[in-house]
C-alpha cells in the first residue's frame, strides 16, 4: 500500500485545500502530454497522483485510508517489539546454555539448539518482511 500523503508531498494533517493544490500542481507537472520524452514514467506517476487525490479528496474514503494507515503502523510496531523480545530471549538462552551446558544431556542440548535455531530463523523471516 503506497502512502498517498507521500505521493502528494503532504503531511498527514493536510486540509482539503492543500490536498487539492498539491494534486493540481503535480498533475500539471506529470501529465503525460507534457512529458513526451518520458511518457511511460509520466503515465505511472500521473496514475499514482490521481489515485492519491481520489482517495484523500473525499472525507469518507480519507477516514478509511487514515484508519488503515494507523492499523498498519500499529501492526508494524508490534512486529518490531516481538522481534526485539525474541532476540532478547534468544540472547539470554544462548548465554545461559553455552556457558553452562555441561549439566545437560545430549538430547537436552539438541532440543535447546533446535529451539534456538528456530527462533533465529523466525526472527530472520520477520526482518525480511519489514
Amino acid at each position: 500500500m503506497k502512502n498517498h500523503y507521500n505521493t502528494l508531498g503532504l503531511q498527514r494533517d493536510a486540509e482539503q485545500q492543500q490536498i487539492k493544490e498539491a494534486y493540481h500542481k503535480l498533475a500539471l507537472e506529470w501529465h503525460p502530454d507534457k512529458n513526451v520524452n518520458n511518457r511511460t514514467q509520466a503515465i505511472v506517476q500521473f496514475q499514482q497522483i490521481s489515485e492519491a487525490y481520489n482517495t484523500l479528496s473525499k472525507q469518507e474514503s480519507k477516514k478509511i485510508y487514515d484508519y488503515n494507515l494507523d492499523r498498519r503502523e500499529i501492526i508494524r510496531n508490534q512486529k518490531i517489539r516481538l522481534q526485539e523480545q525474541e532476540m532478547k530471549l534468544y540472547n539470554q538462552l544462548s548465554k545461559e546454555f553455552h556457558l553452562s551446558d555441561t549439566y545437560l544431556t545430549k538430547d537436552e542440548q539438541d532440543t535447546i539448539n533446535k529451539f534456538i535455531n528456530r527462533m533465529d530463523k523466525s526472527s530472520k523471516r520477520i526482518k525480511k518482511k519489514q
